[in-house]
């Protein structure tokens, strides 16, 4: 009798569970502040990045600076949401408390954005917090620090007003778009009073640069020529290009290699920033100066 044919098998195997993908998960996070939220989201926005892999969805609700404002707040929360968690930053422990009751009582994960950290100052210096909302907004000398730096940056924008130029604390020199303007305006925003300088090689360097005060306040920023040619004309069609002075690839690094070359003639700190942050520019070019941050 002949033997039955082996058929060949249709079953797969199972996947494993390793062998499957988990599926992100998606959260929504409720920020809930007593003044505008931008102190909570900036820090919870850094803390997020920890978590590539998982969707957060963010619904502010600032200025909820009264009770009423607390319930009316927790009152549109579902209800047992695993899928929702509640972050707050608030001065007065008796509005801390209405939150805390609030979501334990509909059974939703929160969190003292501040709590701890003003525990923690009052145990080691032996002071009590005054709980005091006002006093976030109190107009100090260092708002008023702010504004004048802010003001000064704003006039000596552009190679503007260069010859009060060695009033700044910083000078910015550099290509058309290697973020020079972005950048001081940061800086002026934290109190420091910047100018910035565009240059090119058919002006050359302004002479007011090679002065002895300021000569060295200056840092000079460059990019990779990719880059800075994207960054130029990123915006514009081919044939707005075409009619462009300097509209190509090779022009711009015949630029690049110019202006970095009058940098290390006079011995200025070089900060390329292709990739960077406002921010994280902004910072390095506090170091390079050797000043310290003032807010």
């Amino acid at each position: 009798m002949a033997s039955a044919r082996k058929q060949p098998s249709r079953i797969r195997e199972a996947a494993t569970p390793r062998d499957r993908k988990p599926r992100p998960r998606g959260f929504m996070l409720h920020i809930i502040s007593d003044s505008t939220g931008s102190l909570a989201s900036h820090l919870i926005n850094t803390i997020l990045t920890q978590f590539p892999g998982v969707q957060f969805h963010k619904e502010y609700h600032p200025f909820s600076d009264t009770a009423e404002k607390i319930d009316a707040v927790v009152r549109s929360l579902g209800r047992k949401r695993k899928d929702q968690l509640v972050l707050h930053a608030l001065v007065h422990p008796e509005q801390k408390l209405a939150v805390r009751n609030a979501c334990v009582r509909i059974g939703i994960p929160h969190f003292d954005l501040t709590g701890s950290l003003v525990q923690f100052i009052s145990d080691h210096i032996g002071v009590l917090p005054d709980d005091e909302l006002s006093r976030l907004h109190q107009v100090d000398s260092g708002y008023f620090l702010r504004i004048d730096a802010m003001e000064f940056t704003a006039q000596h924008d552009d190679g503007r007003n260069l010859d009060s130029i060695q009033e700044s604390d910083v000078v910015l020199v550099g290509l058309s778009r290697v973020s020079k303007s972005p950048t001081a305006t940061y800086l002026g925003s934290l109190g420091h009073k910047v100018a910035n300088v565009s240059l090119a090689p058919e002006t050359g360097i302004p002479r007011e640069l090679d002065r002895r005060a300021v000569k060295k306040k200056v840092v000079a920023l460059t990019s990779t020529p990719k880059a800075l040619y994207r960054a130029r004309y990123s915006r514009w069609n081919d044939e707005q290009i075409r009619q462009l002075r300097y509209a190509t690839l090779q022009d711009v690094i015949r630029e690049i290699v110019w202006a970095e070359s009058e940098y290390r003639k006079r011995g200025w700190p070089i900060l390329d920033i292709t990739g960077m942050t406002i921010e994280k520019a902004a910072a390095t070019v506090l170091e390079t100066q050797g000043i310290s941050r003032k807010f």
